[in-house]
């Protein structure tokens, strides 16, 4: 899919709503957000007990992460400019510089352009916000010729990401979203949330957030 030519100045605002500042406090120390995983996948953090791994979730530095036979796992950090793919049976703990292999093999590791962490450390917070219905048109804004540029220099990395990712891998996806969405260009967003629900249209996850992105004005 091509945006060079979508671009729009129709802008809109979100409105975090999480209670009790809990959101801040989760976020300290993260440094890697769950792109997708299958099967049986775990993770510990340096206290608790061990819990079944979720998709899209953030895992913070010194979280281990527990891969059965067969499962499959992949993230991209938001501290470093990579992503990782691990498949079980392994274990690994996710630090700020990528993950450091326990048991069983290495994973395939692909460079991020260097713009991509700091914008998907944002999807956990967006999803958050779209859960709660927090996805709020206030007013238009002009772009200046700042943002016009990091806008585009955020599609040609879209798709050079698109080109090498797998057809079911919405990471480039999520990328363009959070830069579209910062931007406050609403009918652009919708775009990017309907590639993303034709990506992968029976995770609860993206549906939501391409729902709150289509309600947008």
């Amino acid at each position: 899919m091509k945006y060079r030519d979508c671009v729009n100045l129709t802008a809109f605002v979100v409105a975090a709503v999480v209670a009790g500042g809990a959101f801040a406090q989760e976020a300290a120390g993260d440094v890697a957000l769950v792109n997708s995983l299958q099967g049986d996948v775990s993770y510990q953090g340096k206290e608790g007990p061990a819990r079944k791994a979720q998709p899209y979730m953030r895992l913070r530095h010194g979280d281990k992460m527990v891969l059965a036979s067969g499962a499959s796992i992949r993230i991209s950090y938001t501290t470093a400019s990579r992503q990782e793919s691990w498949t079980g049976p392994s274990s690994f703990v996710a630090t700020s510089a990528g993950g450091e292999l326990l048991k069983g093999s290495k994973p395939d590791v692909v460079k991020l352009p260097a713009a991509v962490p700091q914008k998907l450390a944002r999807v956990s917070e967006l999803m958050n916000t779209s859960r709660v219905g927090g996805l709020v048109v206030r007013s238009a804004k002009a772009q200046t010729a700042s943002s016009k540029e990091e806008v585009a220099e955020a599609v040609a990395t879209y798709e050079a990401m698109r080109a090498t990712a797998a057809p079911n891998d919405v990471t480039p996806e999520l990328f363009l979203y959070s830069v579209f969405q910062e931007n406050g260009m609403a009918d652009d967003l919708k775009i990017v949330a309907k590639e993303m629900l034709s990506r992968q249209p029976d995770n609860p996850d993206i549906q939501q957030l391409a729902k709150a992105a289509l309600g947008a004005r």
